[in-house]
């Protein structure tokens, strides 16, 4: 988990302040995070950590046809899960 928020890090202050879309493609992979005190999906940290570094931030479970207006696009594509 600690090398998923320095990549973040990485990627947030390579692209500063940037316009930045989460893909949430399966919205139904949910798990329960003690330190929220909910269930969360597989976008919802990564969200957190960006708007937390001040970029602006779109989720959705549609791909835009239209990407330009991004600086970056994360696809979260679900967890695994045995």
């Amino acid at each position: 988990m600690k090398s998923v928020f320095l990549f973040l890090l990485l990627i947030s202050g390579l692209c500063f302040a940037s316009n930045v879309y989460i893909f949430n493609y399966d919205q139904v992979d949910l798990i329960y995070d003690v330190a929220v005190g909910d269930s969360i999906d597989t976008g919802y940290w990564v969200e957190q950590t960006l708007l937390a570094l001040g970029d602006s931030v779109d989720s959705g479970t549609e791909l835009p046809s239209n990407l330009g207006s991004y600086d970056v696009v994360f696809m979260m594509m679900g967890m695994y899960t045995c």
